[in-house]
């Protein structure tokens, strides 16, 4: 009989653990869909002191132009609003998962815009990693490739 309570309490903390988890890995996924919607309206915007506070220090931007984009150049880009604006950017076929504490994005952009004085505008499919800490999400890097 003792066997029996003893299995049975086991199995209760087994299934209320294994519920706990399921919803903290959805959390998770819930604060990082957040936190994607937020980058891609940081970027368009031109939102440096958001880019401050939620991309790493070591973040690097992969553009479809073939150039790296350190964290610093992005922020100076977005504090230069006349020679970088959105006019135009949407964002589709939004997909993200959560491995422990790395999320991963990865959307498409139609975007028109002037980016260093110079006129851009194309689609690209672009992949967004972000890693998650105490304070909340830190973006790694981003890379877009343009869509032939």
């Amino acid at each position: 009989m003792k066997m029996r309570v003893v299995m049975a309490v086991c199995a209760i903390c087994l299934s209320v653990a294994g519920v706990a988890a399921q919803k903290k890995g959805s959390d998770s996924k819930a604060s990082f869909d957040k936190w994607v919607e937020e980058a891609n309206k940081a970027e368009t915007n031109n939102d440096a002191k958001w880019m401050e506070a939620n991309l790493a220090s070591g973040y690097v931007e992969g553009t479809s132009f073939g150039v790296w984009i350190p964290k610093a150049q992005l922020i100076k880009d977005a504090n230069d609003p006349a020679n970088n604006k959105f006019t135009q950017s949407d964002i589709s076929d939004v997909q993200s998962e959560v491995v422990g504490s790395v999320g991963l994005a990865r959307f498409k952009e139609s975007y028109d815009a002037v980016i260093e004085g110079q006129h851009r505008a194309r689609t690209v499919i672009c992949s967004m990693t972000a890693v998650k800490e105490s304070t909340g999400w830190k973006g790694l890097s981003t890379h877009c490739s343009k869509v032939e």
